[in-house]
């Protein structure tokens, strides 16, 4: 199964009326790492004030407030954008449960799983992940990185619109 295929799968378990919320993590000012928000950054914009069942919550590398950002939500799915080091080749996109992810690839000190379990969410919740190169502070996202990311993008605004 391709991701794209996967991705519509996991959206169309979403009931009717259930909420989505999208959350962008990692750190811009890192290269590669700033991907999962740079998606964020670019669904919010297309999104945004369109549909009030989905949010896009942009974290950047402040994991530790996510239970706070998601204080009082009730989502029926989330999903996540991450730069993840799977040991695939550069720009390769994978969905992970979050579990396999703080289990495996993660490049977070602090599991993702945790800070939704304080939150109280227990929506079931995927990590859509890029393969990067490089989190070297100062550095850009690289191109093939980045274009993994506009792929996301277009693959999730088309699944929406279907909705």
């Amino acid at each position: 199964m391709t991701w794209e295929e996967e991705l519509e799968n996991i959206l169309s378990k979403v009931p009717r009326n259930g909420e989505i919320i999208f959350l962008g993590v990692g750190n811009p000012l890192r290269g590669d790492d700033g991907i999962g928000v740079k998606i964020a950054e670019d669904l919010k914009t297309s999104i945004e004030n369109k549909e009030n069942k989905i949010k896009v919550i942009v974290v950047e590398d402040r994991i530790d407030l996510i239970p706070s950002f998601l204080a009082g939500m009730k989502p029926a799915l989330i999903i996540m954008f991450d730069a993840m080091d799977f040991g695939g080749r550069m720009g390769e996109i994978r969905i992970t449960s979050l579990p396999e992810a703080d289990k495996t690839i993660s490049t977070h000190s602090l599991p993702l799983e945790l800070m939704l379990k304080l939150a109280g969410i227990t929506a079931p919740t995927y990590v859509v992940g890029i393969q990067i190169s490089s989190m070297e502070f100062g550095e850009t996202i690289t191109p093939q990185v980045l274009e993994a990311g506009k792929k996301i993008v277009q693959t999730i605004l088309g699944k929406i619109g279907e909705k």
